[in-house]
C-alpha cells in the first residue's frame, strides 16, 4: 500500500479510478443494452467496440496494484492494444451503414478486422517502445517511435476513413431526424478519437503537469462517448 501511495498522484487517481474505472463499467452496461435488444450484425459490431474499451480500462485499473515490471509491461501494452483495436469496429459499423451487409459482407468485415488486428501487433515489437517500472513511478513512458507507429496505423487505417465515410453518410441522408442522429454519432466517435490521441501524447510526454491537465480534459470527453450509442445504436 505504501508503494501504491507513492506512485498515485492526483492526475493518476483521476485518470485511472474516476475516468477509466467508471467508464469501464459504463461501457459494459451499454454493450449489454445493445446485445440485449438484438444480436444482429450491427449490434454485434458496435457492442464489440464498447466491450474492447471496457476491458481495456478495467485492465488498466487492475495493474495499478501490480509492481512486477514484466507483468505490468504486458498488461499495459495489452490495455493499449484493446484501446486501439476497437477503432476498426467503428469503421466497419459505418461501412455497413453506408454499403449494407449485402455488399460489405460479414466475410469482408472479418478480413478487415483481422488485418487491422495483425498490423497492431507491431505495438509489441518496437524495441524500447514502452518503459514502465519503478524508475518511471510505474507510469508508462513511450518512445516517439512507438507513438508514431500507433498514430500512423490507427489514423490511416481506421480514424481518417471513419471520419470521411461518416461525413459522406451524413451528407447522403435527406431526413433531418437521421442527420440529427448521425450528428450525435459523429460527436461520440470524435470524443473517442480525442481520448485516443490525448492519452497517447500524455504517455509519450510523460509530464506531470500535462497528465493532470489531460486527466481533467478526459472527463467531459468520456461522457460524450454515450452519443455513439444514443445517436444510432439505440434505434438499431
Amino acid at each position: 500500500m505504501m508503494l501504491l501511495a507513492q506512485t498515485m498522484d492526483i492526475a493518476r487517481f483521476i485518470q485511472i479510478f474516476l475516468v477509466q474505472g467508471l467508464a469501464g463499467l459504463f461501457y459494459l452496461f451499454i454493450a449489454y443494452k445493445i446485445l440485449k435488444r438484438e444480436t444482429k450484425g450491427l449490434n454485434r459490431i458496435l457492442s464489440s467496440f464498447y466491450l474492447c474499451v471496457a476491458f481495456a480500462v478495467i485492465l488498466n485499473v487492475v495493474y495499478t496494484f501490480i509492481f512486477v515490471e514484466e507483468v505490468v509491461y504486458i498488461l499495459h501494452v495489452t490495455t493499449y492494444y484493446l484501446l486501439c483495436f476497437p477503432l476498426i469496429f467503428l469503421l466497419v459499423f459505418v461501412l455497413i451503414l453506408l454499403k449494407s451487409e449485402d455488399i460489405f459482407t460479414p466475410k469482408l468485415q472479418l478480413i478487415l478486422v483481422v488485418i487491422f488486428g495483425i498490423i497492431l501487433v507491431g505495438l509489441w515489437l518496437i524495441p524500447n517502445g514502452v518503459t514502465i517500472n519503478e524508475s518511471t513511478y510505474w507510469k508508462p513512458d513511450w518512445s516517439w517511435t512507438y507513438l508514431t507507429y500507433s498514430f500512423t496505423v490507427c489514423s490511416f487505417f481506421a480514424i481518417f476513413p471513419t471520419i470521411y465515410l461518416s461525413v459522406k453518410l451524413y451528407l447522403k441522408f435527406e431526413y433531418k431526424e437521421l442527420k440529427k442522429k448521425l450528428k450525435y454519432f459523429l460527436i461520440g466517435i470524435s470524443a473517442y478519437f480525442f481520448l485516443y490521441y490525448g492519452t497517447s501524447i500524455s504517455n509519450t510526454l510523460n509530464d506531470p503537469t500535462f497528465r493532470l491537465i489531460w486527466s481533467l480534459l478526459s472527463l467531459p470527453a468520456l461522457v460524450s462517448l454515450y452519443f455513439v450509442y444514443f445517436g444510432v445504436a439505440k434505434n438499431l
